[in-house]
C-alpha cells in the first residue's frame, strides 16, 4: 500500500449489533445519465485497490496497518481480476501491483469525485437519484496521465475498514451488559467507472453490503472476496 494514496440469545443479539457497527444498510448504485455510447468491443483499466486497513484500539483509536492494508489489496486485486476474466471483459494491465507515484493525483482526484457523489447520495441531491444532476468526471491532465494505456475506461475501487482489536472487543461486551453501545468498526467500500474519452463517472456502487459475509477483512479467504466483487462490481456496465 503507497501511504500517499489518496471506511445468541437475548443478552448476544445486541452485543453482536455492536461488534458489526450497527450500519443502516442500502444498495447505492449510480449510473450517470449522460455517458457516452460505449465502444463496440471496450477495454478497462483496472487500478490497483485502494486500501487502508485500521486497528481500532480498546481506547478507541485507529491505528494504520500496511501489513493488512497489503494483505488486503492483494486479496482484492486478485478477487477483481478473476470476475473481470469469468465475465469476459478486456483488461489493460497495469505495471504494478501497487499504484504508482505518477498515477497518485489521478487516484486523489478520481475519489474527490467519488466522496462527491456519495454525499449527494446521502443528502438526496437532484431529480435523477444519486448523484443528481452534476457532472463528476476527471480533469483532461487525470485523462492524459492514462492516456498511453490505450484504455476506454477505468475502474477505481476503494476500501477503508477497521479492525477491533481483542481489548476493543471485551470493552464493548462490558459496555453493553452495562447498556451502553460503543463502536468497534466501520467501513468504507466502493467502487467505480470513469470513461476515459470525457471523464465521467459513467458507474458506481457504493453498497456496503459488498462486505456483510466477509467480518474481519484481514482473515477473509478467496471465496469471500469473490462473493465481495461480485456485490460491489453489481449493475456492472461493461
Amino acid at each position: 500500500m503507497n501511504p500517499r494514496s489518496i471506511g445468541f440469545h437475548l443478552l448476544i443479539i445486541p452485543i453482536s449489533l455492536i461488534l458489526t457497527g450497527c450500519a443502516t444498510i442500502t444498495t447505492n448504485v449510480y449510473h450517470s445519465p449522460t455517458s457516452l455510447v460505449p465502444p463496440i468491443s471496450s477495454s478497462l483499466l483496472v487500478l490497483p485497490p485502494d486500501v487502508i486497513i485500521y486497528l481500532k484500539n480498546a481506547g478507541g483509536n485507529n491505528e494504520p496497518r500496511a501489513d493488512w492494508s497489503e494483505q488486503v489489496q492483494s486479496n482484492l486485486n486478485e478477487a477483481i481480476t478473476e470476475y473481470m476474466f469469468e465475465n469476459g471483459i478486456r483488461v489493460v494491465s497495469y505495471p504494478s501491483e501497487r499504484i504508482v507515484d505518477e498515477h497518485i493525483d489521478v487516484l486523489r482526484q478520481a475519489n474527490v469525485m467519488m466522496d462527491a457523489l456519495e454525499l449527494s447520495q446521502q443528502q438526496g441531491e437532484g431529480t435523477t437519484g444519486i448523484g443528481g444532476d452534476r457532472l463528476y468526471a476527471l480533469g483532461k491532465g487525470s485523462r492524459d496521465q492514462l492516456s498511453g494505456f490505450g484504455a476506454d475506461y477505468v475502474l477505481i475501487t476503494s476500501l477503508r475498514t477497521e479492525v477491533a482489536s481483542g481489548g476493543r472487543q471485551a470493552l464493548a461486551v462490558l459496555s453493553a451488559l452495562g447498556g451502553v453501545a460503543i463502536s468497534t468498526s466501520s467501513a468504507r467500500f466502493r467502487a467505480g467507472i470513469f470513461d476515459l474519452r470525457d471523464g465521467q463517472v459513467t458507474w458506481a456502487n457504493f453498497d456496503l453490503e459488498a462486505l456483510s459475509d466477509i467480518g474481519n477483512v484481514v482473515k477473509a479467504d478467496r471465496e469471500e472476496w469473490s462473493r465481495a466483487v461480485q456485490h460491489i462490481l453489481s449493475e456492472f456496465p461493461l
